[in-house]
């Protein structure tokens, strides 16, 4: 396939898809096509190939997508995949166009062979070493699942749970009843009896080998079926969160642990052809793929997620399926059986909805055989598991609802305060409280110390029970610059909230904004939650923030200007916008520095400075562009930023209240500059935002 020379900026495009597929593993001569209205384009012969798979989640189904169809193309023989890339994300019909790409299972952080030790405990077979059921070195530093059996064991009538992983052992004597029959199959005759495309899918499916048998021979998914469902009081070896289930194994990690994206979209597809509620999804890499998170989109039920075993804040760093921003899919990090979160866990304030036990984890491996691991992966099938009690207990009740159990729940503890939305680890009994009343809303909501760059919100918190049977188990704050409703609530931005304490306490939380040259009306909205998620009314308040003043500003519409350009860097007009500064255009120059500095600008008697402009970047990814600013007339420079997205006009906003009181001088430089015409940084619409200190 050639890239058409009608397209704009071809040459960009294909340097971005040629650094990506050098970065990406990935099936050769492959790719995954997110068609808009359906796969119309084959007919046409405009792919470039041959369209080898289409992955079926119902027509129309991808809430927030462009895409009605996805599919899998294999590239003729020969064809440049960058160039295929630029030339599919080219035509209109395409949505997205994606490599194939190759993930690989994260080697396990412990993997010990054991031989489980009998206990006396209900169940008989509720082993010493199953601490994050029922922690006896550490009382409570557990999910409370003795507590939990109280109200219910599980149902082999309950929810179907899909574990997409590396299979399961459905031999296992303390797996083999927990495995779902596909009863419309005959197992081993070689016939799809119930006419899905897969022959002998009698216990589950592989998706990595597109066949029925999702045998596990690495170990890592029995490890986690047994978790979630190992049979329960049976007298062999250990038991999982739910002595009975309905388990759906699904394989997508061959046994040497390496899977692609089409077998993760056929695993989801499959998964949702059975009529999976629950999905739990122990795997993950570093790439956004936006096939993946469609086809989460398209398949109903509750998504639980294994967050990752980086130590990292995933939301900084990406990890997905884990990251992935949908109602419907629940994030879960690791503790260790002293209530700590597990050193090698990822964790996000706003990223990780709750924590369960995930180091040194007993449970199943193939063979008939039992072990120890750890990691997110093992901490994953403790929510799955509960989620599964919670919809046997409460089958009316919705994945929403279900994720709300689990979140609003937990033991709250302080070394997870900042690492989850929660700030807690789980606790399965909570999670199946039979409670009916909602808490009572406060009657003190208000916003208070408003100032330009953000307010105070402040209530009084209430009983779990209007306001009796102790303290609301959280809150719920939501701003926007609308009236916000409950038809609007969900599209309103949330803040970070505390737990609930006493009732009575005073509690705050914290809007911030980069100032404005307009005063802003802020809207927000408080509801109280209780441990199931039970809401009370929506109450409202209303402020409006001040703005503040534009000291310095340059549009770069006068004739000259006081900036000064080397290099590359000149005054010139862009179509679209009028008179800019840019770097894009050859012009005679020394080498590939160049480099754009401002006037010096005096905040002697200004507080509150502030930085706006906007700034677009057409270059390589080899290209660095750097913000720096200078307190000293230049002699030396304190970084701000580097700009690195590509391909459209941002915003840059930057704090520079340090600098209050003194002269400043900004750079914009690019130490690699390319030499192509049309590569490039441009700089439009210069703010300097600040209050005289006169006014302070």
């Amino acid at each position: 396939m050639k890239i058409r020379t009608g397209i704009p900026a071809a040459s960009r495009l294909i340097s971005e898809a040629r650094a990506e597929v050098a970065q990406t593993e990935h099936v050769p001569g492959e790719v995954i096509l997110g068609l808009r209205g359906g796969p119309t384009l084959a007919d046409e012969g405009r792919l470039g190939g041959a369209v080898v798979e289409r992955f079926d989640f119902g027509p129309g189904l991808f809430s927030g997508s462009e895409a009605s169809d996805i599919v899998r193309v294999r590239l003729e023989d020969g064809a440049d995949m960058a160039e295929a890339l630029a030339e599919l994300r080219s035509l209109p019909e395409v949505a997205y166009a994606e490599v194939n790409e190759i993930l690989h299972q994260s080697a396990d952080l412990a993997d010990s062979q054991t031989v489980p030790r009998r206990s006396e405990s209900e169940p008989n077979d509720l082993d010493p070493g199953l601490w994050g059921l029922h922690n006896q070195e550490n009382p409570g530093a557990d999910i409370s699942a003795v507590d939990a059996w109280k109200v219910t064991t599980g149902s082999h009538n309950g929810p179907l749970i899909a574990v997409i992983d590396s299979g399961a052992d459905y031999n296992h004597p303390d797996l083999r009843a927990n495995i779902a029959r596909n009863e419309a199959e005959i197992p081993g005759d070689g016939i799809d009896n119930d006419g899905n495309g897969v022959i002998d899918d009698y216990f589950g499916y592989s998706a990595i080998d597109d066949n029925g048998d999702p045998l596990d021979r690495r170990g890592h998914g029995s490890h986690v079926t047994g978790t979630i469902a190992a049979v329960g009081n049976n007298g062999e070896g250990v038991v999982g969160v739910n002595w009975k289930a309905r388990i759906l194994p699904i394989k997508i990690f061959n046994d040497q642990g390496v899977t692609n994206i089409a077998a993760i979209l056929r695993a989801l597809a499959y998964a949702k052809s059975r009529g999976a509620f629950i999905t739990s999804n122990s795997w993950g890499g570093a790439n956004f793929n936006q096939s993946v998170y469609d086809a989460f989109a398209a398949t109903p039920g509750l998504h639980v997620c294994a967050a990752g075993n980086d130590h990292q804040d995933i939301a900084k760093v990406g990890s997905y399926p884990a990251n992935f921003d949908l109602p419907n899919l629940i994030t879960v990090g690791a503790t260790n059986r002293k209530d700590e979160p597990a050193v090698f866990s990822n964790f996000g304030r706003t990223s990780v909805e709750l924590f369960a036990p995930g180091r040194d984890i007993l449970s199943t491996l193939p063979g008939g055989k039992y072990g120890t691991k750890s990691g997110t992966s093992m901490a994953c099938p403790h929510v799955t598991g509960t989620a599964g009690l919670i919809a046997s207990a409460f089958p009316q009740l919705t994945p929403m609802q279900i994720k709300d159990r689990l979140v609003y729940s937990t033991d709250p503890l302080p070394s997870l305060a900042q690492k989850s939305i929660s700030g807690g680890r789980l606790n399965a009994a909570k999670a199946l409280s039979d409670d009916r009343l909602s808490p009572a809303a406060p009657n003190d909501f208000h916003i208070a110390d408003t100032h330009s760059k953000g307010a105070r919100i402040s209530w009084t918190g209430t009983g779990d029970d209007g306001w009796k049977n102790g303290p609301a188990t959280a809150f719920e704050v939501r701003v926007s610059p609308q009236p916000i409703t409950e038809e609007n609530w969900e599209k309103a931005a949330s803040l970070p909230t505390p737990r609930g304490a006493e009732i009575g306490q005073f509690h705050h939380a914290f809007f911030h904004q980069a100032p404005q040259k307009n005063p802003t009306i802020l809207h927000a909205a408080f509801k109280a939650v209780d441990e199931v998620g039970n809401r009370s009314e929506m109450v409202t308040a209303r402020a409006v923030l001040p703005s503040t003043p534009v000291i310095h500003q340059d549009d770069f519409e006068a004739p000259t200007s006081a900036w000064k350009g080397e290099g590359r860097w000149q005054l010139t007009d862009d179509p679209e916008r009028g008179r800019v500064w840019s770097c894009k255009k050859k012009i005679p120059a020394s080498g590939t520095y160049s480099v754009l500095t401002s006037p010096d600008y005096d905040l002697s008697e200004t507080t509150q400075s502030f930085l706006r402009f906007e700034s677009r970047q057409d270059f390589d990814w080899t290209n660095l562009v750097y913000v720096d600013v200078s307190a000293d007339g230049g002699e030396s420079w304190e970084r701000l930023d580097r700009l690195e997205d590509k391909g459209i006009w941002n915003k840059r906003e930057y704090d520079l209240s340090k600098f209050d009181g003194q002269k400043i001088r900004l750079k914009i430089s690019s130490e690699h500059l390319a030499t192509k015409d049309g590569e490039g940084t441009s700089i439009d619409n210069f703010e300097i935002l600040g209050r005289p200190t006169a006014q302070v």
